[in-house]
């Protein structure tokens, strides 16, 4: 009779233990226990700049000061921060403010701007404004960035999205105090 008894309890404890894990199981597996942390962020994908053009700028080295191919408007958007604009100095004198114009050939939604600082970090922007406009003639604005003078790209995410076709860069101070500036990239992300 005893070893009933004890046989009795160890059936119990083992079905009462299988019960648990059952629960346990089935608990864990409702769509309601999944936790999901909504605060976690996806790094910010650029923009495809593939055809995108230069409609206008205020100032380029465009006579190979900066090394052959360099500081032009268009290396701020291909992708490769060792290439990069610079303000003309060759046989010329740059006069602020700065500004360039990007078309990215059709309505684009932006939820942010990466800014890439030259790698040299020599006339680096401080403060920026940026515009943006469908028609390349009417402009809004989108406030002004304080940049760092630090290699890493810098996400500046805007205050609510946005839709525009063109996309203008002023430069309002640089690190240096000169009448030069440079960026390495410019990189608007949805």
């Amino acid at each position: 009779m005893k070893t009933k008894i004890i046989q009795r309890k160890i059936t119990l404890s083992v079905v009462a233990l299988f019960s648990i894990a059952i629960l346990a199981i089935t608990y864990s597996c409702t769509p309601d226990a999944v936790l999901i942390d909504t605060s976690l962020k996806l790094p910010p994908v650029p923009l495809d700049t593939t055809g995108w053009v230069v409609t206008n700028y205020t100032s380029q080295e465009d006579q190979d000061g900066e090394g052959e191919g360099n500081g032009r408007v268009f290396n701020t958007f291909d992708g490769n921060p060792d290439t990069f604009w610079h303000t003309c100095w060759n046989g010329c004198t740059a006069v602020p403010p700065h500004s360039f114009v990007i078309d990215m050939l059709s309505v684009k939604e932006i939820s942010g701007i990466i800014f890439t600082q030259r790698q040299s970090l020599s006339r680096n922007i401080e403060t920026c404004s940026i515009e943006i406009s469908d028609d390349n003639t009417t402009w809004t604005s989108l406030g002004e960035f304080s940049l760092e003078k630090v290699k890493v790209g810098q996400q500046k995410e805007l205050e609510e999205v946005v839709a525009a076709r063109y996309i203008r860069l002023n430069v309002i101070t640089v690190y240096d105090g000169s009448n030069n500036a440079a960026l390495a990239e410019f990189a608007p992300y949805f």
